[in-house]
């Protein structure tokens, strides 16, 4: 698998240095460089830019797939130089497996940025895995289609709004919408306590609440500053829920400029508690293409999630002394989950390495390969994973 994931992480690098080639043997540099003057000329006017990208990939849940993607964003009023860039980037894949599915995670700021909206949609249909819940029931399973493989179509939609309270202080809410349908079910899954206290379908929905510290620079792709989030979320029938719980989630990020602008050591350590009837899918994992990146996505679930992730990241310099588009990322992280926070007692590891392409001003695809314990994986996607 880790081989895998390696000779595909070489051939996506041997992939985009041989576009450049050909663009310059084949004479198309010249149409890049009117595009990249066009593009620079909407960004200095405020006005809107769309990038398209596509790409190979492979990740532990969903093996070798095709991902691709647009990047739209735009100034919500073009004569303020100083509010950010509105963000709405769209990603879609497609897996050997047969798994398909698409996000996006839209990051918006009105009004000299008194105001935020945000949101968040997702939707798949995937052959998936369920190891159990805790450290107890997942190391004692080995993958395979016996064992943890099952099929189930997922979705959630959450939109939030903030408003600024404060410099750098902001508070809202917003609402949670999901639902999981499990449509093929393995051994385990059909003996699993947990599992059946829920059943195949699930519909939750649930109240936000979030407050926020946040001064960084570039919140899509920070270089300095601070960014501390606390969200608390209530799930009810009274919304028409399915289950009654509560989620706690507190992220603390950190962004430090080494000697120049574009290098950048940045940490986020991310908890999650929940209380009340947590259904699985709703449990808190730290696998995945924002996380602990080269963990199969849900592998490593229960009521409780914590990790530590340190990122160094790095674009080069052209020979002017000004930044290229290219770069790189090396992080070092750990993880680990629990019923509650009290029995935290087993850490899991977690290294990668990824090549950045700046496609719009401090707006990157990232290309990362991660490894786990005795997994990995590569991933392509829009803006940094935090």
């Amino acid at each position: 698998m880790r081989k895998i994931g390696i000779n595909y992480f070489c051939f996506l690098m041997l992939f985009f240095f041989s576009m450049e080639n050909y663009a310059q043997e084949k004479g198309i540099k010249g149409y890049m460089k009117r595009r990249a003057a066009k593009k620079e000329a909407a960004i200095e006017e405020g006005r809107p830019f769309l990038s398209i990208l596509a790409g190979p990939g492979y990740t532990p849940e969903n093996g070798l797939l095709i991902g691709g993607g647009i990047l739209y964003t735009f100034k919500t009023n073009p004569e303020d130089s100083l509010i950010q860039r509105s963000s709405i980037p769209i990603n879609t894949f497609i897996s050997t497996k047969g798994n398909f599915g698409f996000s996006s995670k839209m990051a918006t700021f009105w009004f000299q940025d008194k105001l935020r909206f945000n949101f968040l949609g997702k939707f798949s249909n995937a052959n998936d895995n369920y190891f159990g819940v805790g450290f107890s029931e997942i190391n004692q399973l080995s993958q395979s289609d016996s064992t943890t493989a099952y099929k189930r179509e997922s979705y959630k939609i959450a939109p939030t709004i903030l408003f600024k309270v404060m410099n750098n202080i902001y508070t809202g809410g917003g609402i949670d919408l999901n639902r999981t349908k499990v449509t093929e079910l393995n051994p385990y899954m059909a003996q699993n306590a947990y599992y059946n206290q829920f059943g195949p379908e699930n519909f939750n929905a649930g109240l936000k609440l979030t407050a926020n510290y946040d001064s960084r620079d570039i919140t899509v792709n920070a270089w300095k500053g601070w960014f501390v989030n606390f969200n608390a979320s209530f799930y009810g029938d009274y919304l028409g829920s399915d289950n009654d719980y509560n989620i706690y989630e507190l992220d603390i990020r950190t962004y430090h400029q080494i000697a120049r602008e574009g290098n950048t050591l940045a940490l986020k350590l991310y908890g999650r508690v929940g209380t009340g009837d947590v259904p699985y899918e709703e449990l808190s994992r730290i696998g995945g293409t924002n996380a602990l990146r080269g963990y199969i996505d849900g592998q490593y679930r229960d009521r409780t999630g914590v990790y530590l992730i340190s990122e160094w990241r790095h674009m080069f310099l052209k020979s002017n002394q000004e930044l290229s588009k290219n770069g790189i990322a090396v992080w070092l992280g750990s993880g680990s989950i629990a019923n509650d926070l009290g029995n935290i007692n087993e850490w899991i590891p977690n290294i990668g390495v990824g090549y950045r392409l700046e496609i719009q001003p401090r707006m990157n695809v990232r290309i990362d390969f991660g490894i786990g314990r005795e997994s990995s994986g590569l991933y392509f996607n829009f803006t940094e994973a935090f």
